[in-house]
């Protein structure tokens, strides 16, 4: 019988790959350099249902730890994709939201007001069931990419929502 994985990595496509890094790494912490580099031979462009004309630049991020996880951004010119449009207040059909475990949901919410980032959902306690489990909020990095993070502390054991 064929198996998954778990997700190794997700793809985004961004419009400054040099905006997005800074996003990632300062903002979030994905400080690791796991890929970086041009795909501009090979057949990358197939993959991605651009022409061979296409150049796309990639850097490829990830926190302390294996490699899984990950995020990868991609920066696609000649031609540029279109952009999708979507409510950036709430969730769509079709959108993806990465979630990330973070130590202090403060300091994030401090850096995304002082970057002007849309913020969705401040730090609350989320209930679930009546039962309050675990801070998290949730943000938008600057292409519209939904993000939820969940307070934790990796010194603790166990995660919060287990508890």
């Amino acid at each position: 019988m064929a198996t998954t994985s778990p997700m190794v990595r997700s793809a985004l496509f961004v419009s400054d790959l040099h905006v997005s890094t800074h996003f990632y790494r300062d903002l979030l912490g994905l400080d690791e350099i796991w890929y970086e580099g041009e795909l501009s031979t090979g057949n990358a462009h197939q993959l991605l249902g651009m022409p061979a004309s296409a150049l796309t630049r990639a850097k490829i991020l990830k926190a302390k730890g294996p490699a899984w996880g990950m995020v990868g951004l991609f920066e696609v010119s000649d031609p540029q994709p279109k952009s999708v449009t979507a409510d950036q207040s709430a969730i769509n059909i079709g959108e993806t939201c990465l979630v990330f475990y973070h130590s202090d949901l403060d300091h994030v919410m401090n850096a995304l007001i002082q970057g002007n980032h849309l913020i969705v959902c401040e730090p609350l306690l989320l209930e679930v069931d009546g039962k309050g489990r675990q801070r998290e909020m949730t943000f938008r990095d600057p292409d519209g990419v939904l993000i939820n993070l969940i307070e934790w502390d990796e010194s603790d054991d166990v995660r919060p929502e287990q508890k």
